[in-house]
């Protein structure tokens, strides 16, 4: 009997999942146009090694829209992937991501409690998230976590823009050396 537990608990052995609590703040300082109306988010560059398969669950936001005094306020989540890379020239270089996966349907059959939920999520190399919220001009945080079946970096969007730049500027200058 020993052996076949042993055995058992040899082939049920399950992986560690690597587990990120998050924060969006969304405020004016970040603003897009969803259906021409002004929208505040906070994006999240995640950076794999190879492929990684991630869950997205939100239990909490503290949202506050000038329109529907807090009635309609869920937090959205929409994810991109990278299209494409445009490398014209040295000055000319830009990415195109496309939409993957979204929720911004409601929190009804999603959980109790849940504002969003995109489970099992699977992409390679990278991932652009996106949170923002049902109402135009909501501001407030947007608690979340990130579950994901391998080890990720999490570049929240300010930063992710100054990396970007920062290796840009360093090409260039790479280039202009040789």
């Amino acid at each position: 009997m020993k052996k076949i537990l042993l055995i058992c608990l040899m082939c049920c052995a399950a992986y560690a999942d690597y587990i990120y609590d998050l924060t969006a703040t969304l405020s004016p300082s970040s603003m897009v146009t969803i259906e021409q109306q002004p929208h505040f988010y906070q994006m999240y560059h995640l950076v794999a090694d190879g492929e990684a398969t991630v869950t997205f669950t939100n239990h909490d936001a503290d949202l506050v829209s000038p329109t529907d005094q807090g009635e309609y306020s869920d937090p959205y989540l929409y994810l991109y992937i990278l299209e494409e890379i445009n490398f014209g020239n040295i000055n000319s270089f830009s990415r195109a991501y496309v939409l993957y996966d979204e929720d911004d349907d409601s929190n009804e059959g999603v959980g109790e409690d849940l504002y969003f939920y995109l489970a099992d999520v699977t992409f390679t190399n990278e991932l652009v998230a996106m949170v923002t919220s049902y109402e135009p001009m909501t501001t407030g945080t947007v608690d979340f976590t990130i579950e994901s079946d391998t080890a990720l970096t999490v570049i929240p969007e300010p930063v992710a823009v100054g990396l970007i730049l920062v290796g840009g500027a360093t090409l260039i200058l790479a280039r202009k050396r040789q």
